[in-house]
């Protein structure tokens, strides 16, 4: 069972003629958390690739100072930083997308066919089933869109930082007045 999952509600009392729309409706809730998750995975992905990509664009930049005949380290510090923190966003956005466990909708017949007997019954069991999957799939996205979030977060303060160690460091060195 996936992290996060709950327990289990009590649909008996819902009547006949409902239980399968409840079902069908629950099939469908499943469904759409799983198309939520796989969009995630992918706007997680290519955040990471974007994020570390800058970091490796700066790092190649600092790798030209570093190698010239009179370094700026100035320069350099504002760069690694901001290289810095768009690699641990990158990171971050990467770990949400890592593997986890997620429920797909539909059941294996082996698993199902005991309580077959009674369809009323059956449908009542999978769609409490269905609610117990679909809370499960919720807390994995919230927490997949919160490493995410923190991903981004901490990418977006690269520049400002990397901005703020230039304007220290320049102004440690005498060449620049701001502070």
């Amino acid at each position: 069972m996936a992290e996060g999952s709950t327990s289990r509600p009590d649909f008996s009392g819902v009547p006949e003629s409902g239980v399968k729309e409840l079902h069908r409706q629950g099939e469908l809730c499943l469904l759409g958390t799983i198309q939520l998750a796989l969009a995630a995975d992918q706007r997680a992905t290519t955040l990471s690739g974007i994020f570390g990509a800058g970091a490796v664009a700066l790092a190649a930049a600092m790798a030209g100072l570093v190698s010239g005949e009179h370094p700026n380290l100035v320069l350099i510090a504002s760069a690694a930083t901001t290289a810095f923190f768009l690699f641990v966003g990158a990171l971050l956005c990467a770990w949400s997308a890592k593997p986890t466990d997620f429920f797909v909708g539909g059941y294996e017949p082996r698993y199902l066919a005991v309580s077959c007997a009674d369809e009323v019954y059956a449908l009542r069991y999978a769609a409490e089933d269905l609610q117990v999957r679909i809370d499960a799939n919720r807390d994995t996205l919230e927490k997949s869109a919160l490493r995410q979030t923190w991903g981004r977060r901490v990418a977006a303060a690269g520049v400002p930082a990397g901005v703020i160690v230039l304007c220290i460091m320049l102004s440690l060195s005498g060449q620049c007045s701001l502070f």
